[in-house]
């Protein structure tokens, strides 16, 4: 068969699942002859993508039915060769199989498998890595692992993280990013005292400290920091993704749960610990050169679940020495 010309990527809808997908882009892109990308997903992720140049063009995904109307139509007079199904939705191989591309290449699930002509069936969780789940889907059509490089950070988005830095009053030193948030629910929360204490080492070391988050981690950041005191300050809700990639691509480290801003720092080559509780590090530790892993799993874990009757006890066997000692090690290295 030959190779395709023309490429429909329907991406994930959650940061840290673009992020794992990117040795995927990366490897469909470099196919000969080079192929034409078409990417879709929320348009904040496209935005971070975006100075990877990767697509040819990138649609953020409509939302309401007549925007989805209007791609459909759009993508249909493209006459994609191949779709990559990247999420596990029903929604995202119907949109494929609406766009008519030839051949729709996705894991079977929730019954959808009739809509793709190339269903793989889906490992347990944890079986395979997340990012080898993503590569072997491009398997399918002789994508071949390239070697990764570091997610590309804007101009803009550089200057803009020089600014929240300046306009905080963090100087020129190194600093170091906090992220204690994870929307997945407490379940991924690693307790925030013991960020503290991590903030504490850090801020004897030398390093200014900045807790990072969404919006919605504001009042939670805010209140890291101000336990920190002087040197330390909160940045959550206050940097859209590009310029939050490029103060994670600044800073001398990141600690931060199982969470999308892990996965940023990851991407960008900062120096990351990671702390997981009830996921899976064999499934979504973030991919990078500079990662380490803080967990020690009891018997009941990993349960996936967001919330637990029996007291996290996951997150409580990860004590803040030895996150400090990982990020010491990190660090270093």
């Amino acid at each position: 068969m030959s190779q395709p010309t023309r490429i429909l990527i329907r991406l994930p809808n959650w940061l840290g699942d673009v992020l794992l997908a990117r040795p995927l882009l990366h490897a469909v892109a470099a196919m000969a002859p080079g192929p034409e990308l078409r990417a879709v997903a929320p348009a904040p992720l496209l935005g971070l993508l975006e100075p990877e140049g990767l697509f040819a063009r990138a649609e953020a995904r409509p939302r309401d039915g007549a925007g989805w109307r209007s791609l459909v139509a759009r993508t249909r007079a493209w006459t994609p060769d191949v779709a990559l199904v990247l999420p596990p939705s029903f929604s995202g191989a119907w949109f494929a199989f609406r766009c008519a591309a030839r051949r729709r290449v996705g894991y079977r699930h929730e019954g959808r498998r009739f809509l793709l002509t190339d269903a793989l069936a889906r490992p347990e969780r944890g079986e395979r890595h997340a990012a080898r789940e993503y590569l072997d889907l491009g398997a399918v059509i002789g994508a071949r692992e390239r070697v990764l490089p570091p997610l590309a950070v804007g101009a803009a988005a550089d200057a803009a993280a020089l600014d929240a830095r300046s306009s905080r009053g963090l100087g020129e030193g190194p600093f170091a990013i906090l992220a204690p948030g994870a929307i997945y629910g407490p379940a991924k929360r690693w307790p925030t005292e013991r960020f503290a204490a991590v903030g504490r080492a850090l801020l004897a070391k030398g390093m200014r400290v900045v807790a990072c988050g969404a919006p919605d981690e504001r009042d939670l950041c805010e209140a890291l920091a101000a336990s920190l005191g002087p040197g330390a300050v909160s940045l959550a809700g206050h940097t859209d993704l590009p310029v939050q990639a490029a103060l994670c691509a600044r800073a001398a480290l990141c600690v931060a749960n199982d969470s999308g801003l892990a996965h940023l720092a990851a991407a960008v080559d900062c120096p990351t610990v990671v702390v997981f509780g009830s996921t899976s590090p064999a499934w979504t530790a973030p991919v990078g050169r500079r990662v380490r892993i803080a967990c020690r799993p009891p018997v009941c874990s990993p349960c996936f679940q967001r919330t637990c009757r029996i007291g996290y006890r996951c997150l409580d066997a990860v004590p803040a020495a030895h996150v400090i000692e990982r990020a010491w090690e990190v660090a270093a290295a």
